[in-house]
């Protein structure tokens, strides 16, 4: 999977960065233990003279049944063509759909791909409020990747 981390891959059609995608959730489920599935694509094809592209996928997994406790966030992998590529993950806690913070008020736990496996960064503060709004889990629950089109949108 390490080609997922190429700076110069070839032009990747939606269908390949859906793959790649999912064998990072794939991935990402067996390292935390939580199995993840997705919720939304947000990918298209790379194409010709752009400086980067960021392909991403919303995921949903039930951390435990019983307590009602679930980990919704997105794998992304950002490539800056010629330069640098990354892969990480943001995960977010919600208990009964509602939102959990972490230790000390953290927002959410972030994790990142090496090429070989996830390593996690804990939890950590929301510095951009990318993820301020979500105090629901309502994000994660529509739509389903069966009426998600190729960029994310309902069909």
């Amino acid at each position: 999977m390490k080609r997922v981390l190429d700076p110069k891959p070839s032009l990747r059609s939606d269908a390949e960065w859906r793959q790649i995608l999912s064998d990072l959730v794939d991935s990402l489920s067996a390292a935390i233990g939580v199995e993840f599935e997705p919720t939304l694509w947000l990918v298209e094809d790379d194409r010709p003279g752009l400086a980067s592209t960021c392909n991403c996928v919303y995921i949903r997994g039930a951390v435990n049944v019983a307590l009602r406790l679930d980990a919704c966030g997105v794998v992304c992998v950002t490539v800056n063509f010629g330069e640098a590529a990354w892969a990480s993950s943001d995960l977010l806690l919600f208990s009964a759909g509602q939102r959990v913070r972490g230790p000390e008020g953290a927002d959410l736990a972030h994790l990142s791909f090496d090429g070989i496996g996830w390593i996690t960064h804990g939890w950590v503060a929301d510095d951009h409020e990318e993820w301020e709004s979500h105090a629901t889990d309502e994000w994660w629950r529509t739509p389903s990747p069966a009426t998600a089109s190729p960029q994310g949108e309902e069909a």
